[in-house]
């Protein structure tokens, strides 16, 4: 099962990394599912294999545990599973049984044709709402580093970041001392391109670096990256970026703090609007932002570092559509 399941992987060949992260886990989770069923063979597998799977609490729950450096368990949660995240196991073994009738291993594909829309309605984040967690980030008192924390946030909106592009900025990657200071960064496909650095950012920035950041780092330690995890240096004294689940946590921190003072967070009591802040919001925020204020498609598409403008038309789309709408059906165009 090991081997047809790597054989897959390089199938896919996909240069993201995470993405050959995340079918890997799938798969590996699908598996263990069924040697916990005596279910012997990945080929045998039916439609109604798959339906029990999916409602199983094998996959609607998760378990995720924290080892120190001697293996042992510090750190034990428990949480359900969301839907998105269960529909997108579903396709990767959809794709991993093409991939097996393809190889003609099996005849046909045992996953049932079903709507993966998931039923949680589309959360994007205004001005307001993104005003609010900006001047919440100004306070000192937040964190136990509050300049990393809001330059975490500032790099998401302003620079319009994705996660892995953020974790792996390194101090060499910043070009401060030009007359329009910019990043170097290196997004899909090992692609790189220059993002400029909003003057808004820039005091912040410097300030971080030269206070929190050497005060992360021992004297005999160092780090390459900009943003490092303050949990402490490998055994080179060279201190590791922070990964793209500790950068979830200080935004779910940030924006759940910032938010709930105005009753916008997901409290117990008092208004709910957001089940949860993730950080793409921000990336897709801006590019929302930007365009509504006249900025033309293209230019978003390339502060984003999208290679189509298709795909960065799915963040305006609602947008073209009710200008479209008003445009054709408005009180002014004497179609009524």
């Amino acid at each position: 099962m090991e081997r047809i399941i790597d054989e897959f992987l390089n199938y896919k060949d996909d240069h993201n990394k995470n993405t050959k992260t995340s079918y890997s886990a799938d798969l590996i989770l699908f598996s263990n599912y069924l040697k916990l069923n005596n279910i012997k063979s990945i080929y045998k597998v039916t439609p109604k294999n798959i339906e029990e799977f999916f409602t199983s609490n094998f996959l609607n729950t998760y378990q995720r545990t924290w080892k120190n450096k001697k293996g042992e368990a510090t750190k034990s949660i428990e949480g359900e599973r969301s839907l998105s995240s269960k529909n997108r196991i579903i396709s990767t073994l959809s794709s991993f049984y093409k991939y097996l009738v393809f190889k003609e291993k099996v005849s046909h594909s045992p996953i049932p044709k079903r709507s993966t829309k998931n039923e949680v309605k589309s959360q994007s984040l205004g001005k307001k709402e993104v005003q609010i967690i900006l001047d919440f980030l100004k306070r000192k008192s937040f964190s136990k580093f509050p300049m990393r924390d809001r330059l975490i946030i500032e790099l998401l909106y302003y620079c319009g970041l994705r996660v892995s592009e953020l974790i792996k900025i390194k101090v060499e990657d910043l070009k401060l001392y030009n007359e329009n200071p910019y990043i170097i960064i290196q997004g899909k496909g090992n692609k790189f391109r220059d993002q400029p650095i909003p003057s808004i950012m820039l005091e912040n920035l410097y300030s971080y670096i030269e206070i929190e950041r050497e005060s992360i780092l021992s004297n005999k330690a160092d780090s390459k990256f900009l943003l490092i995890s303050n949990y402490g240096s490998t055994k080179s004294n060279k201190y590791k970026n922070l990964t793209r689940q500790q950068i979830n946590q200080i935004v779910t921190k940030v924006s759940y703090s910032s938010l709930s003072e105005f009753s916008l967070s997901n409290k117990k009591s008092g208004k709910t609007k957001y089940k949860k802040i993730s950080p793409h919001m921000f990336r897709h925020a801006i590019g929302t932002h930007l365009h509504k204020s006249g900025i033309d498609i293209l230019r978003v598409r390339d502060h984003l570092g999208h290679s189509s403008v298709s795909t960065t038309s799915r963040y305006v789309g609602k947008e073209k559509e009710k200008t479209s709408i008003l445009n054709k059906y408005g009180p002014l165009s004497k179609k009524f």
